[in-house]
């Protein structure tokens, strides 16, 4: 059987990974690219997992052995598709699973390899790469207020790691609504892969962010590179930020899930001001509840921190395409300065 390290199939000309774990494990985090065709379904997979605690590994295997032969002849015809692929087979520790559908395959004369240790493998390599990797492109930190459009500045920017997108949560007590929180180990990988995409890049620009994005954990060792990394203040005129939010909250109607938010900012906020937050959404008085929101919440929380840092440069943002393009000219200037050289 060709078993292949998942750092050794980086080298291969065209790995194209077959991720045969169930859905629910490939919802979880996966290599990326990965195609999942699972030999069995989350219901499946937590039936097997029971007959092998409550009556053994025999008969566990025979009752995989029977679920995976109807699976096999789709996995087969999907394969025929990947002609001149190089097929790596990956399964959760390079088990049963994976050495089931290798084995077959290369009876059948399509070649594949057997990714060692499977999933975990790739594991590894990821917090490998964000325990211990020095970040060799310069980076620079994006800093602003709540609303300062930071993330939309970052969009602009092909250099960039978008950390709030990576991680499905907007890092701020709304900052699920509308979207779903990645989990730990995607986040890590989205980490990993932007890293190591941007290796060779001149620098790196990165949204300021605390250590915990919603519940998900910057990695320390980057989290570190961050804070001693030069910082870019956004400055953005209030009305402009009532506009970033209100166009990125507005449209998904959460109206209940906003007020119970509120509603939980009673241990941070007097309790006339909860009461007039709520009144002006039930009125329809978006814009000044978003202004309130920022000056007597956001603003005071973050507020203070913010000015006792020091920061390379000021840059207003009045349109975030503009703004992106003045931190671009602003880093490249400041890396080419004869005095860090």
């Amino acid at each position: 059987m060709n078993e292949i390290e998942f750092e050794e199939s980086l080298n291969l000309d065209n790995p194209v990974y077959i991720d045969v774990r169930s859905p629910g494990e490939f919802e979880e985090d996966h290599i990326p690219g990965a195609i999942n065709l699972p030999i069995f379904d989350n219901e499946e997979r937590r039936e097997i997992g029971t007959i092998y605690k409550l009556i053994g590994r025999g008969e566990a295997v025979l009752r995989g052995t029977e679920i995976g032969g109807r699976r096999i002849g789709d996995i087969i015809n999907a394969l025929s598709e990947l002609q001149g692929c190089d097929i790596v087979i990956s399964c959760a520790r390079g088990g049963m699973r994976s050495g089931a559908v290798v084995s077959l395959l290369n009876s059948l004369g399509i070649k594949t390899y057997k990714l060692k240790d499977g999933y975990k493998s790739y594991r590894r390599y990821v917090m490998n790469i964000l325990n211990s990797t020095v970040i060799k492109p310069p980076v620079f930190i994006l800093q602003g207020l709540t609303g300062a459009g930071k993330t939309e500045i970052i969009k602009f920017i092909s250099n960039s790691i978008d950390i709030e997108g990576l991680a499905g949560h907007r890092s701020s007590v709304f900052g699920a609504i509308g979207l779903k929180q990645s989990s730990q180990k995607s986040f890590e990988t989205g980490f990993c892969r932007d890293i190591v995409r941007l290796g060779n890049a001149p620098y790196i620009v990165i949204e300021g962010e605390s250590r915990k994005v919603g519940n998900l954990h910057i990695p320390d060792n980057i989290f570190k590179q961050m804070r001693k990394s030069p910082a870019i203040y956004v400055d953005t005129p209030m009305k402009r930020r009532v506009e970033i939010i209100k166009n990125e909250y507005d449209r998904f109607h959460e109206h209940e899930r906003v007020i119970e938010i509120v509603n939980s900012l009673k241990y941070k906020m007097p309790s006339a001001k909860i009461e007039k937050l709520i009144s002006l959404y039930k009125a329809g008085m978006v814009d000044d509840f978003i202004e309130m929101l920022l000056s007597d919440y956001y603003d005071s929380l973050y507020g203070h921190t913010l000015k006792k840092m020091n920061y390379i440069a000021v840059v207003k943002n009045d349109d975030s395409a503009a703004a992106s393009a003045s931190i671009i000219s602003i880093i490249e200037n400041y890396i080419s300065s004869p005095d860090l050289s």
